[in-house]
């Protein structure tokens, strides 16, 4: 499947992104995430590996962070491409079963999306 870069993201090129993803380099994405408590900046480092606590680091909006990050994308939305990216950022080091990493893979979307929503929560106050 298409990787969320091609999808989202622009390359570092001349032309201003005109999407809610900007690739920092090949292995990392940064997306502007609005949740109903506001809004988070998602880096995603796809080096470590899909299953990986470090894949996904959070950051407040701040003005710095937001550089080149032109589009929010609804929390909703981002929760059809979290699978996809755990997929992109590879589970080569599970060694279970088809349907236990399948089970991990949906787990840690789950638990991504949620930990999200309390981080745009605890930047609220």
């Amino acid at each position: 499947p298409p990787s969320p870069s091609t999808l989202t993201s622009s390359s570092s090129s001349s032309t201003k992104p005109a999407s809610s993803a900007v690739a920092a380099k090949d292995d990392s994405r940064r997306y502007l995430i609005r949740t109903n408590h506001g809004d988070v900046v998602v880096n995603v480092d796809l080096s470590v590996g899909g299953l990986s606590d470090a894949l996904f680091s959070l950051e407040a909006p701040t003005a710095e962070a937001l550089a080149g990050l032109d589009v929010a994308t609804p929390l909703t939305a981002f929760g059809a491409k979290v699978v996809d990216i755990i997929e992109l950022a590879g589970t080569e080091g599970f060694g279970g079963s088809a349907v236990l990493r399948e089970m991990l893979v949906k787990e840690k979307a789950t638990s991504e999306l949620k930990r999200i929503e309390r981080f745009a929560k605890s930047l609220a106050g």
